[in-house]
């Protein structure tokens, strides 16, 4: 992936060959589109929920009950995060229930996880997705007992 400063300053030049003027005066602009470019390349380098069969079936009852493909190798995890010192535990999840994925056929693990215990990180090899499943744990930091 190419330096951000470098897209910017390439489609700064751009710019200023089709409109005039001087470079720095699109360098602004230029960024915020190099930003963009950057993010959606990103975005398409991260594992989707299609490639590890990931479904959310519902929500209930401070449950989150979702199913994955059941592959070998695969593993669940929980990443609890300490809101005080940034620590993340990781507990592997191993209690899920087998069955099938009626809408694909597959053999599917079903896994239940309280709501807010933690991000679920899913990993398979070298593909990682990580399902957000936390408040914001920044209203939870501690206070000074003299602020209010």
């Amino acid at each position: 992936m190419q330096n951000v400063m470098t897209i910017a300053w390439g489609i700064a030049r751009k710019g200023q060959k089709r409109f005039g003027g001087k470079v720095k005066e699109y360098i602004a602009e230029a960024l915020r589109q190099a930003w963009r470019i950057v993010k959606n390349a990103m975005k398409k380098d991260m594992a989707t929920p299609e490639k590890f069969g990931f479904m959310e079936l519902q929500r209930k009852n401070g449950v989150i009950f979702f199913i994955v493909d059941h592959v070998d190798g695969m593993t669940v995890t929980l990443l609890d995060r300490n809101p005080y010192n940034g620590q993340v535990n990781k507990l592997v999840i191993d209690d899920y229930k087998l069955g099938t994925n009626k809408k694909v056929g597959k053999e599917a693990r079903l896994y239940d996880v309280a709501i807010n215990a933690g991000d679920i990180e899913i990993k398979l090899g070298d593909d990682i997705m990580i399902i957000p499943n936390s408040p914001n744990r920044d209203q939870f930091k501690a206070k000074k007992r003299w602020e209010k």
